[in-house]
């Protein structure tokens, strides 16, 4: 009968979750960049030809593409800036649990 499998460390530590979110974030700018390229397409199709409706309409989806792209980067940048801030503030609770930490800028910010 096989034996489980018990991983040594946490399976989503902080390197692996930034890998991620890099990964995320490269593959998000290829996105944008092929959408934008689609749009100048359509777009040259629509000077062309300044009635052909569905290259209109088109070009207006990939300008959609290419912004979801970039709200989908602002998204994961917060993630991870949540993630952080989290991992610092328990850190932070382990180390002084009764210590008001005054330079975190998140704190200096509120």
């Amino acid at each position: 009968m096989p034996s489980e499998y018990v991983p040594k460390k946490p399976v989503m530590n902080k390197n692996r979750v930034q890998r991620i979110a890099k990964k995320l974030i490269e593959e998000a700018g290829e996105d944008r960049a092929l959408a934008l390229e689609a749009h100048r397409f359509f777009r040259q199709m629509v000077d062309e030809n300044p009635q052909d409706a569905a290259a209109k309409s088109l070009m207006v989806d990939c300008l959609k593409v290419a912004q979801s792209s970039k709200n989908n980067v602002v998204k994961v940048l917060g993630l991870v800036v949540k993630m952080e801030e989290a991992d610092n503030k328990s850190s932070k609770d382990k180390a002084n649990p009764g210590d008001e930490d005054t330079n975190n800028i998140f704190e200096q910010l509120n």
